[in-house]
């Protein structure tokens, strides 16, 4: 009867950890679950000890003492995305957020009556972003004082993928055991472009003498596809403790769909436009996350506990996410007209880690500080370099501080997470401090943009944990 109520009330708030939210771009380590884990930042694949261990490390579920039900949810997170000469020297777009950080809910249960094997469950969103960037610019023409331009740019991308799963552990022996979970993987992604240039008479601004208006976007969904991760998790000694993991590639996806539109319009002279457009639905043909191994570390020295953990993450070649060819004007025009559209996008290989401590305290309380790296994995690829370069934040750096103690049977964690970021050398998209007719439609070569992120997450009374009562 217990676990059918545990099971009920885990189904119940699944709902309610599909509703958070935060704006930071989707990199490997961006989100951590759990009291421990964002106090640690991650550093917990040997030292996670709630319904966590599901994910970060299934070997490390037969070993728990405290699983039943395990609730993660409503993490204010504030973050600012400031990108510099962008849209010319001198120019700065500027996104700030107030919002949440993803949930995590997950139950555990003994399986077969046997105590060495234990089973759990878990539905929490893996990655959830919506980047945007708003910017204008409006001044003279250079070396003309009778002509203005507008410069108009709108982007934004949205990701979201949501992971559930079911894990299983087996404790070998007293000291060692191992597990496995199975994910299934639901993604969805969009992204949206507009990008207009135009130049006008100072005397009559209505009339547009030179213009270009863009605007592509293109979005897929990628579902019902699979993830498997393998855990361990060994003492070798009292107050010493080894996890790893190898997590694979999702596979066999049940569903795959994208779309796209494109809309161009030149007016390279007075009396001359150029139109294109299309707007259509194609095959998804790939979608790719990386195979990564992970290791961790947990021991004691003098009246400190640390936590070391480190994931690899294996490059994931350029590849193709549509490659369509097709003739938007359905073969009505007097000429066949063929239109090529290609995404192509692929990751770096990444190297993340964290540290992480522990002091116990004398009002039972735990003081913890925590530390990782979030690196920014995505590759540039040919075509699209603006969304390649828009659609990302720089690397990240977490740092974190908090305290961690026990009230009627839950863990309760107090503290703050601080991120920074910052990278110099992106592309310029267009130069509006210096447009011309001649250079109207030309791309900028420099490489002169800076891009930093800041964001806080506010961690307190996190983590519900459900013991079985004897």
């Amino acid at each position: 009867m217990e676990a059918k109520k545990i099971l009920l009330v885990f189904y119940t708030l699944f709902y309610l950890s599909a509703l958070a939210y935060a704006q930071i771009d989707a990199h490997y380590w961006t989100h951590q679950y759990g009291a421990k884990g964002l106090l640690l930042n991650g550093a917990v694949i040997a030292s996670t000890e709630d319904e966590t261990a599901i994910f970060y490390n299934p070997g490390a579920m037969g070993r728990g003492e405290k699983f039943g039900l395990s609730l993660s949810f409503l993490t204010p997170t504030y973050s600012k995305l400031t990108t510099e000469d962008f849209l010319g020297k001198g120019t700065r777009v500027s996104d700030d957020h107030l919002g949440f950080s993803p949930g995590f809910a997950a139950v555990g249960f003994p399986l077969f009556n046997n105590k060495r094997f234990r089973g759990g469950a878990t539905t929490f969103t893996r990655f959830k972003s919506n980047l945007n960037y708003r910017g204008r610019e409006v001044g003279e023409v250079a070396n003309n004082d009778q002509q203005l331009f507008i410069g108009n740019l709108d982007f934004q991308k949205k990701l979201t993928e949501r992971w559930l799963g079911f894990g299983l552990s087996y404790k070998l022996t007293s000291s060692l055991s191992v597990g496995a979970s199975q994910f299934i993987v639901m993604h969805s992604q969009s992204t949206d472009l507009t990008i207009q240039k135009e130049i006008v008479p100072k005397n009559l601004p209505t009339h547009l003498l030179y213009g270009l208006r863009s605007h592509l976007k293109y979005s897929f969904n990628a579902s019902g596809g699979f993830l498997t991760k393998l855990g361990l998790s060994w003492k070798p000694e009292k107050d010493v403790i080894i996890g790893m993991t190898i997590t694979t590639p999702t596979y066999g996806y049940v569903y795959k769909r994208a779309t796209y539109d494109l809309d161009d319009l030149q007016k390279i002279s007075p009396d001359s436009v150029y139109v294109r457009s299309n707007l259509n639905s194609t095959k998804l043909e790939n979608y790719k996350t990386p195979f990564s191994i992970g290791y961790g570390i947990d021991f004691n020295y003098g009246q400190w506990r640390f936590s070391l953990s480190a994931e690899y993450f294996r490059n994931i070649k350029a590849y193709n996410i549509i490659e369509t060819t097709n003739d938007p004007f359905e073969g009505l025009a007097t000429e066949v007209f063929s239109q090529n559209t290609n995404v192509r996008t692929g990751n770096k290989e990444v190297f993340n880690f964290a540290i992480g401590l522990q002091k116990k305290m004398r009002d039972a309380s735990t003081l913890i500080l925590g530390f990782r790296t979030d690196f920014n994995p995505r590759e540039k690829v040919e075509g699209f370099s603006e969304f390649e370069f828009l659609a990302s934040t720089p690397s990240i750096y977490h740092m974190s501080l908090g305290s961690l103690f026990e009230l009627w049977n839950n863990e309760v964690s107090i503290g703050i997470d601080y991120g920074f970021g910052y990278s110099s050398g992106g592309q310029t998209l267009i130069d509006f401090s210096n447009i011309t007719p001649e250079n109207l439609f030309l791309a900028e070569p420099n490489n002169n943009v800076q891009t930093s992120i800041q964001s806080l997450v506010f961690v307190f009374t996190y983590d519900f944990i459900f013991k079985r009562r004897k």
